[in-house]
């Protein structure tokens, strides 16, 4: 349990990148945004930092702590600092080799960015692995915190709409913004875990977003354990479900939208929307830092925070069932069993064509490719040039 006196919590960043919108920053800066968030409880300190780009490591240690460490191998930070919590901000198909490394060295706690991994085994192994060595892994789903997702939980489970019978979201992609959709799908149904799943996917304008590679275009049906059933639409043209969640009662039905007021209501013979105002947009920063209290609260209570793998594993696997519903061309009946990722198997085996994807965000330079399906024997270190 945590004390006024209790020594400040070791923080690692493993991938530093540089604030978005910066020169030389190929993402969104989320190191940059994890650090704020560990500052904002009051509890930590950042103790080192390991990136493969000097520069990037020492600017980012002259914004947060010209103190800490800095180190170009991962590996040696953990065995030199042995930091309480570590979080991870690199592109996806290193998330599961770094998470796994990382939990072997007894952090208190891994934060490691979304979507888990490219691979549903990776996905499977970081959870796993984590769990073995008693490290709490937690994966940055921040929207659960947003005010305006927050109300409308809130709104749902305080019978505005009635009981939930069917969700319906859409939005730019499957693996990538996609993730947050399916997590929240699962948080408003009180992360019910579902029973199948029944995808297809288009590869034309397929993109890149971090390196990973994710459909062009798609849908994903699925079915939870009680009875609620939801859609989600992905790629093109997705903007024309006009919200980004709609969630339908037997009373009614709440929207969460992609602009202001990012939040409305109608109850069964309202003619009109009903604007909720919460003050804050669906892309606050404010969620990551209540996130972030949220794990370390919960860290000291023993209790599962609401960004566990435990939850993030539930939207991963529609994810990767939706990709191997369209390699079978038929409905997968959940558990999905530990394996590869569908799309990329198909991609890899000619398949799947796939032409020039485009680059997400946009690089100034040629961006790292993602690595295949790790295998057994692999030893070699992963490779970290490019940073969320």
């Amino acid at each position: 349990m945590s004390n006024a006196s209790s020594p400040p919590l070791k923080v690692a960043i493993i991938g530093c990148g540089r604030p978005r919108g910066t020169d030389g920053a190929t993402g969104f800066g989320m190191a940059h945004r994890h650090m704020a968030g560990f500052f904002a409880t009051g509890r930590c300190t950042l103790a080192a930092v390991a990136d493969l780009s000097r520069e990037n490591a020492g600017a980012f240690v002259a914004a947060h702590n010209p103190a800490a460490a800095i180190f170009a191998d991962y590996r040696r930070l953990l065995r030199t600092v042995r930091p309480d919590v570590v979080s991870v901000c690199l592109w996806p198909h290193l998330h599961a080799q770094v998470v796994c490394a990382a939990a072997r060295y007894h952090p208190r706690v891994i934060f490691c960015e979304k979507p888990m991994d490219i691979h549903w085994d990776g996905c499977l192994r970081m959870h796993r692995t984590c769990r073995k060595h008693g490290v709490l892994l937690a994966i940055n789903h921040q929207r659960r915190f947003n005010r305006p997702l927050a109300k409308a939980k809130a709104l749902l489970d305080g019978g505005a709409i009635g009981r939930l019978q069917r969700m319906e979201g859409a939005w730019h992609n499957l693996a990538d913004s996609g993730t947050h959709v399916l997590d929240l799908m699962f948080f408003f149904n009180q992360d019910t875990p579902a029973d199948w799943v029944l995808g297809q996917i288009d590869m034309r304008g397929a993109t890149k977003v971090f390196g990973a590679l994710n459909a062009g275009h798609g849908v994903t049906e699925f079915r939870f354990r009680n009875g609620v059933r939801a859609l989600y639409h992905f790629g093109h043209q997705n903007g024309e479900l006009g919200c980004l969640l709609r969630l339908t009662g037997e009373g009614g039905v709440i929207e969460i939208l992609n602009e202001a007021p990012w939040l409305r209501l109608r109850r069964h013979g309202q003619a009109e929307w009903e604007p909720v105002d919460t003050g804050e947009s669906i892309h606050d920063d404010q969620a990551i830092h209540r996130a972030i209290a949220d794990i370390l609260a919960c860290l000291d209570a023993g209790t599962m925070p609401q960004l566990a793998s435990d939850h993030a594993l539930r939207a991963s696997e529609i994810i990767f069932a939706t990709h191997e519903s369209a390699r079978r061309r038929a409905r997968v009946d959940l558990p999905l069993p530990p394996g590869p990722c569908a799309m990329l198997s198909m991609v890899d085996a000619g398949e799947l064509k796939v032409v020039n994807p485009v680059e997400l965000p946009a690089q100034p330079g040629a961006a790292p490719k993602p690595a295949p399906r790790p295998k057994a024997a692999a030893k070699r270190r992963p490779r970290r040039r490019a940073r969320k």
